[in-house]
């Protein structure tokens, strides 16, 4: 499949599944991101204090900080940082996410060009303001 045209971005991925991560980390690589890899949402505080990130995409459902207080964190610190969030099974807060300052939602298992479509959004988001 074609790349899709889009800005750089420092994207980090949230997930306790290594499959998942390996998987998301290959796609977003192969167009050209740089990828931050957390297995939690302690990991990923302590990563987005260490540099600036363009998008976060997340998890909901972690050991130690799950993906919804994440978001909430996420959110209160770094208003301007578009989430995406995943989840196997979109439970309340998957279905209210955007109250959160959720960019979209992915419902996992998810296919890749669904992520591309998420990158190309964002993108036009980001160029339209």
């Amino acid at each position: 499949m074609p790349k899709i045209s889009v800005d750089i971005m420092t994207i980090l991925v949230v997930d306790d599944e290594p499959m998942v991560q390996f998987l998301l980390s290959s796609l977003l690589q192969d167009e050209g991101h740089v990828v931050l890899i957390a297995s939690n949402g302690c990991e990923a505080l302590q990563l987005l204090e260490q540099g600036p990130v363009d998008l976060l995409i997340t998890d909901t459902h972690m050991p130690l900080l799950s993906g919804a207080d994440l978001v909430r964190i996420v959110h209160q610190r770094y208003p301007a940082l578009p989430i995406v969030v995943m989840d196997s099974y979109p439970d309340a807060f998957v279905e209210d996410a955007t109250a959160e300052g959720v960019f979209t939602t992915l419902v996992k298992p998810f296919d890749l060009s669904e992520v591309r479509q998420v990158l190309q959004a964002l993108d036009e988001m980001r160029c339209a303001a």
